[in-house]
């Protein structure tokens, strides 16, 4: 998944095509129930991973830390504003390419909230919203380690990975097993 997405987010930046990237960064004493505290401000956890790191000086990249699961909602600013709106409507984008972690929970939430207000015109001129499968990956807990553990539920990473895609299809989302680029120059 981290090499997929670097090897697009390399051709996006080569092409000078806008990018939009989420991070996961929370607040300590703000609890994402059920989830455990994870990505806290501050920590190495909330930023880049180390191959994506380059992307924090690339002129066409945009970065926005959200506090939430859901991108779209972690967007929103304190004036009622989104970034994420904003950077579609300024950027014409007629087409996104979604990747990232985890394909059930925060891939699955931003794509369907997404998904939502395009259907609502928010997002105009916003049409298609591509889930690349091998750009998403999600975490694994199998059964043994939830069985033992307090307030755990088992989740199987391959099962909850295509569970994510089937919900981001049946939403409206075109899910691809691949992406390529038409090297044709206008």
């Amino acid at each position: 998944m981290v090499e997929e997405s670097v090897r697009l987010a390399r051709v996006f930046c080569d092409k000078k095509w806008p990018v939009f990237a989420f991070l996961d960064s929370h607040h300590p004493d703000i609890p994402e129930d059920p989830y455990p505290p994870h990505c806290i401000v501050g920590t190495d956890e909330s930023n880049l991973v180390p191959a994506l790191q380059w992307l924090e000086n690339e002129p066409n990249v945009t970065l926005r830390r959200k506090d939430c699961i859901d991108g779209f909602l972690g967007s929103i600013e304190k004036d009622g504003s989104n970034m994420f709106i904003n950077w579609v409507q300024s950027n014409q984008i007629k087409a996104i390419l979604v990747v990232g972690i985890c394909t059930d929970i925060c891939v699955l939430d931003f794509v369907c909230t997404t998904l939502s207000a395009r259907n609502r015109r928010f997002l105009a001129p916003l049409e298609d919203v591509i889930v690349y499968s091998h750009g998403c990956a999600t975490f694994d807990i199998p059964v043994e380690i939830a069985k033992t553990a307090e307030d755990v539920i088992a989740h199987p990473q391959e099962l909850m990975h295509h569970i994510g895609l089937y919900m981001s299809k049946g939403r409206g989302a075109k899910v691809v097993s691949e992406v390529s680029f038409d090297t044709k120059e206008p």
